[in-house]
């Protein structure tokens, strides 16, 4: 009873600090805005593993999901384009044993008459008061498609689709939409939510949904010190993943309510939740009592037989199922499925990997643990488990498993192909093709990616160029495509015949780079590891030297070891350098981690290699003797060049060029000239910014303080710290990321509220990736800070809205409050003139033109308030 009190009580401290939802309605909508609508119809369930009750399955179910925007609005009417986006329809039937699959976002697996996707199926006008719709423009139009047939569980010769066995299907897109279409409106309820035709629902909006779903849980950073709770209120339309501070993973159902056990993790440091959804977070997070394999010899890397394998999954199994039955007997059937199928993809995994790492096979194959019927390769179907897996590592067995089916396929490809030799390893290009044939949807693309991205680490990114552009072009996972970006241009800076200068490394600055010089070469080796480099790594870098001085190379190949050393280490480590902590943090924040780098003197890259220093010499010789060897052919090409006579041509050439470079230079010298004027302006733009921002801020503070709020003033002073130290670790970059900027916004807009009780929500669409786009510092908190100022300051409350999108290759940025409005046009901040002065010198020196629109909210919508625009250039 005690502990329930506290837990309601801590739930009543806390709801105070949650975030406040403001219910959007049909009045807020404008141009622009959209709703994502779902209609779902289920099949009659005859699939084992689940109750015909679960309405997110995967299977026997088809969902089909149009988007609604605003594309005209005016005092009396509305109109909304309802366009299709997607068609996911899975049925299996009695006595077949496998699934009917099709999904369009895989297009390139699945075949349909007619490109569909985003084209526009219906076009409504509603009237604004009624809120009925007054015209309808419906085209007929019919979704053909073919359902390929997809056997239970994994086939040994690989899980793609079969296509030689489909079925047609078609859809008539118009019709099912037209209902739900027109109730749009109608059903819009108060609490922000419009409630649509049965078997129709709002899934997603350009604005804020009303909650449906609720948490709170403490100590969710990785500094356990800090026991600060977290209570949210969000939306979710399916069974989802939500991330919470740096170390909690939460598993929500739509309708969860669930409650940390805070005391009892102060004392025991175990997660324990109460309440609707508890259960699942409660199982993830006791998953390791059943997950582990008890048998100490499983866990060794030495030899394993398969009766220790049957053995140890007896005991899982066993464990399991009891912590199922006795401690799990409510857990929902979506998250049972989740768990279950985890079990069987771990075992699975376990098989394929320890068969490949066994050296009496024929034991194995005698075993009957790698029979294809065996419940873990049967009970499965990657193509469609892909929604009930967890993506947490750990519980991630889903991808392990495709991960260890890819390479299992690929030994045996080698093993039973007469042209390949055993021994002979496959070329980056097989390796990514072999892939693309083994698997199909979604498996396809998250397998092909991590390929891609290994690729990409072993190899120059020139020998995987066009394996990378063919999954940028096909895969239509925007996440997993941004994540290969990410990797490509990291990598990218260090490609063969860029210059090490140009990366932006500090260690640039030690190497001692000779300029012009490309005749002796600096191997770079550098280690982000911070418990010192291993033995074995430092051994290759010590007979690294030896193979240098056999070969006649010690005197134009310098060795540059950068790392952190073992004490045991320290008389073997004299020849190399200690890297700094700076250093480290660096190659951490780039995700580069350990890296070799083979250069010339002059900093210009040959190869490179980001892995641990498993190197063999040998290629990296290879590499020298073959640049000497080109260098040399080089100079003898221009002594024969000489005695046939290209010295007169070269004479002529040069003295065209020596009129040319006079004659240009001046130009050049005043355009280098005019860019540090610029480059000067806009530096002083923001040393004048920031000055400007700390005096406001301060100016806060000393209000706090004369009113005698000293416990709010030391807490703003605690939060002013952190924000001007990121203002001024960002001041003197030209670009920072987004996702620094928008922390840095946060941060300000909670310092603002312990002067005023406002509102504020901040929204960033899905399709952006905040770290992958930089974005002009100190760029939206003026335009943030002005609709404090002028919005909220007059009143003493009020709300703002900052909402991020895409549009058109343009990053979006709008800034609402619902203030008086600017009485004129030239009303603006400091910051705001300061921020406009920067567009035009930003524009100058890059060509690059950033919008902005500045107006009061009455001219197009019936309310009070300032609407600013920002539009930048991706």
């Amino acid at each position: 009873m005690k502990t329930a009190l506290l837990l309601l009580l801590l739930f009543l401290a806390n709801s105070g600090s949650a975030e406040t939802f403001v219910p959007y309605t049909p009045d807020s909508l404008k141009k622009g805005d959209w709703v994502e609508i779902e209609s779902v119809h289920y099949y009659p369930y005859v699939a084992p593993g689940i109750e015909e009750k679960v309405p997110w399955r995967a299977e026997n179910i088809r969902r089909v999901t149009f988007r609604a925007t605003v594309t005209d609005l005016d005092e009396r009417s509305l109109t909304l384009d309802y366009t299709f986006k997607n068609l996911y329809d899975c049925r299996n039937e009695a006595g077949k044993p496998g699934f009917h699959y099709f999904d369009s976002r895989y297009r390139q697996d699945f075949t349909f008459d007619h490109e569909m996707v985003g084209k526009q199926i219906l076009r409504v006008t509603y009237d604004r008061d009624s809120r009925k719709a007054q015209t309808s423009d419906r085209q007929e139009t019919a979704f053909s498609y073919s359902k390929s047939y997809v056997p239970f569980g994994v086939r040994q010769a690989g899980l793609s689709a079969y296509p030689g066995t489909a079925v047609r299907d078609s859809l008539p897109l118009d019709k099912l939409l037209a209902p739900a279409a027109h109730a749009l409106l109608t059903g819009w309820q108060e609490d922000g939510m419009p409630r649509l035709t049965q078997d129709t629902r709002v899934i997603d909006a350009s604005f804020a949904l009303p909650p449906n779903t609720e948490f709170t849980c403490s100590h969710v950073n990785f500094d356990l010190s800090d026991d600060s709770t977290v209570h949210k209120k969000i939306f979710i339309a399916y069974p989802t993943e939500y991330k919470v501070g740096e170390r909690v993973t939460l598993l929500l159902t739509p309708g969860d309510s669930i409650t940390q056990d805070k005391e009892r993790f102060a004392q025991t440091h175990i997660r324990h939740y109460q309440g609707r959804g508890s259960e699942q977070n409660n199982i993830q997070y006791s998953f390791r009592r059943f997950a582990d394999i008890y048998d100490p010899n499983i866990r060794s890397l030495g030899p394993i037989t398969p009766d220790q394998v049957k053995k140890a999954f007896q005991t899982r199994d066993s464990l399991f199922q009891i912590a199922l039955e006795k401690d799990f007997k409510h857990l929902d059937p979506y998250w049972r499925k989740v768990f279950e199928h985890s079990e069987r993809y771990f075992e699975g995994t376990f098989v394929l990997e320890f068969y490949m790492r066994a050296t009496d096979k024929q034991a194995w194959q005698e075993s009957g643990l790698l029979d294809w019927q065996a419940p873990y390769f049967a009970s499965v179907n990657p193509l469609i488990d892909f929604a009930y897996s967890l993506q947490k590592p750990g519980a991630a067995t889903y991808y392990y498993f495709l991960y260890a089916y890819s390479i299992y396929k690929r030994q045996e490809f080698k093993s039973d192909n007469l042209c390949l030799n055993k021994q002979r390893k496959l070329s980056p290009q097989e390796e990514y093709s072999l892939n693309k044939q083994l698997f199909s949807g979604f498996p396809k693309y998250i397998v092909t990616g991590s390929t891609l991205q290994q690729l990409m680490h072993n190899n120059m990114l020139s020998e995987i160029e066009e394996d990378y552009n063919d999954f940028i072009r096909s895969c239509p996972d925007t996440s997993l495509n941004n994540q290969i970006k990410r990797t490509y241009d990291k990598l990218l800076p260090f490609e063969t015949g860029k210059n090490i200068r140009e990366s932006g490394l500090m260690i640039a600055d030690s190497l001692h780079l000779a300029e012009g010089s490309d005749r002796k070469y600096i191997l770079l080796f550098l280690s982000a590891r911070e418990q010192g480099l291993p033995a074995p790594s430092l051994q290759n870098a010590l007979d690294f030297k030896k193979s240098l001085e056999s070969e006649g190379l010690a005197s134009i190949v310098q060795l540059e070891l950068y790392s952190k050393f073992q004490s045991n280490n320290a008389q073997r480590v004299k020849p190399f350098k200690a890297i700094s902590d700076l250093q480290i943090e660096e190659l951490k924040q780039r995700g580069l981690g350990t890296m070799t780098i083979l250069m010339r003197e002059d900093g210009t890259i040959l190869h490179r290699q980001f892995t641990g220093w498993e190197f063999d010499p040998k290629p990296a010789l290879a590499i020298i003797q073959n640049d000497l060897k080109r260098e040399d052919e080089s100079f003898n090409d221009f002594l024969k060049g000489f005695k046939e006579g290209v010295l007169g041509t070269l004479l002529i050439v040069a003295i065209i060029g020596i009129v040319y470079y006079f004659r240009v230079r001046g130009k050049q010298k005043k355009e280098r000239n005019r860019r540090r004027i610029r480059e000067l302006e806009l530096r002083a733009i923001r040393s004048q910014m920031n000055p400007h921002f700390i005096f406001n801020a301060l100016s806060s503070i000393q209000n706090l303080i004369n009113r005698s709020a000293n416990q709010e003033a030391n807490k703003y002073l605690i939060d002013f710290s952190r924000l001007l130290r990121k203002v001024l670790a960002t001041s003197e970059k030209k670009l920072v990321p987004l996702s620094d900027e928008l922390e840095q916004l946060q941060l300000y807009l909670k310092l603002e509220q312990l002067r005023f009780p406002f509102f504020y929500s901040l929204t960033v669409d899905k399709n952006i990736e905040p770290d992958a786009i930089e974005i002009p510092g100190m760029l939206i908190q003026p335009f943030v800070e002005n609709a404090v100022k002028h919005g909220i300051a007059p009143r003493g409350t009020g709300e703002i809205i900052i909402r991020l999108s895409l549009q058109d290759q343009l990053l979006v940025i709008d800034i609402i409050d619902d203030g008086p409005g600017m009485e004129t046009e030239t009303e603006s901040g400091f910051g705001i003139r300061a921020i406009s002065n920067e567009f035009e010198i930003l524009k100058d020196l890059y060509n690059t033109e950033i919008g902005i629109t500045i107006e009061n909210r009455q001219k197009k919508e019936s309310v009070s308030g300032c609407h600013v625009r920002l539009s930048i250039p991706l």
